[in-house]
């Protein structure tokens, strides 16, 4: 007799009418239950493809699990026992399946294409990842195994779950990396006609055609092998769809076409860097002037605004600046507004004035030998405040 819930014997099945045989409040999580059903059409979690989402009577489910082999879902609030409605969210289950039936396809080509085994699979929730024996794919490589893969989705090849008895997996060369431990009568596997047969428990398109499109987006190198990066169906045309609108925001704002976006982009970096340079070079040889001009104001502390600026931008003013005779305040930013404060000058007039400062501006600051700095929430004028 089949152990299979109805999600694994019919994947294209949305609602299920069940029975609730059981509901308890969840451990540590307030105002959550976890709901047995004699059946369910929600995928538990398991096999690297993420538990289904859905509805019990109306109540919504945010997550599957199978526990010492009774599938529990858990829910935002209590169910009553007896008959229930059970409902899965479609978008996301269709989601899964064409990210689970895309890594099984991509494991078989891998396999027979390029003698490379398949270590783990994660389905996250923007890209899937495999990981495989040997070396990184470089950009030809992955080229070539993202056309192989893609053959095989225009082939239409039919794609079927059937159960077996153990004493039958030898004999069928299934590909495996194991069975849970809580599969002790038959085993579910999952065909690809002519390509693949795989023990697996997850849901599954019919066919091949249903992929859609696999993309390959990148290969990195990962604990003495390599972890493949990719996205199938709806995932991959999302990602297109999006590539073209940032081309086309791209063009517009470069007013060039696709094909000079990275000359153009490559120009304004290399102009962006010489500007900041000279700007920078500027801004030392005005903060010298400026700052040489601080010793002529009466006073001790000196106090000096100016309306832009940066901690940087201070930290230059204050080189001009004889520290070891009287104290100098600098602040910069928009008076009302938050900003930044500098205080140099003798290291006992510094470490009193400082805090000072940092109240009077409602900021916050530190600092030692002979300098304190911080972050003013609102700038305001010091006249009468230091002392």
């Amino acid at each position: 007799m089949s152990t299979l819930l109805a999600c694994q014997r019919d994947a294209t099945l949305r609602v299920l009418d069940t029975e609730v045989l059981g509901c308890e409040p969840s451990v540590g999580s307030a105002g959550t239950h976890r709901v047995h059903l004699a059946d369910t059409v929600l995928y538990p979690e398991g096999g690297g493809q993420p538990a289904d989402h859905g509805t019990i009577a109306e109540v919504e489910v945010a997550d599957v699990q199978r526990v010492d082999g009774v599938v529990w879902h858990h829910t935002s609030g209590p169910v009553p026992l007896g008959p229930a409605r059970v409902a899965v969210d479609w978008h996301r289950r269709w989601d899964h399946m064409q990210q689970h039936s895309g890594q099984h396809l991509l494991t078989a080509v891998c396999h027979d294409q390029l003698g490379r085994e398949t270590r783990a699979f994660h389905l996250g929730r923007e890209l899937c990842t495999i990981d495989l024996s040997g070396p990184p794919l470089d950009r030809e490589g992955l080229a070539n195994l993202e056309e192989a893969v893609n053959v095989e989705i225009v082939a239409s090849r039919p794609v079927r779950p059937r159960e077996v008895d153990h004493a039958q997996l030898e004999g069928l060369g299934v590909r495996t990396r194991g069975l849970p431990d809580h599969i002790d009568g038959p085993v579910r596997l999952v065909e690809i006609e002519g390509l693949d047969l795989n023990t697996c428990g997850g849901t599954h398109v019919s066919s091949t055609a249903a992929l859609q499109v696999l993309h390959l987006v990148r290969c990195d190198a990962y604990k003495g092998g390599c972890r493949l990066s990719f996205m199938v169906g709806g995932r991959a045309l999302r990602a297109l769809r999006e590539l073209r609108q940032r081309e086309q925001a791209l063009t517009s704002l470069l007013r060039q076409g696709p094909e000079a976006h990275i000359q153009e982009i490559e120009r304004f970096l290399a102009e962006r860097k010489q500007s900041s340079k000279a700007r920078k070079a500027l801004l030392g040889r005005l903060a010298g002037l400026e700052g040489a001009s601080l010793a002529s104001l009466p006073g001790d502390p000196v106090w000096h605004h100016t309306d832009d600026g940066d901690l940087g931008y201070l930290g230059q003013l204050a080189r001009a600046w004889d520290p070891s005779a009287r104290a100098l305040v600098l602040t910069a930013g928009p008076m009302g507004g938050k900003g930044v404060f500098l205080v140099v000058g003798p290291d006992e007039r510094v470490a009193a004035l400082g805090p000072q400062v940092a109240a009077a501006l409602d900021g916050r600051g530190g600092g030692r030998k002979g300098r304190f700095q911080g972050q003013a929430g609102c700038l305001r004028p010091l006249d009468g405040h230091l002392g």
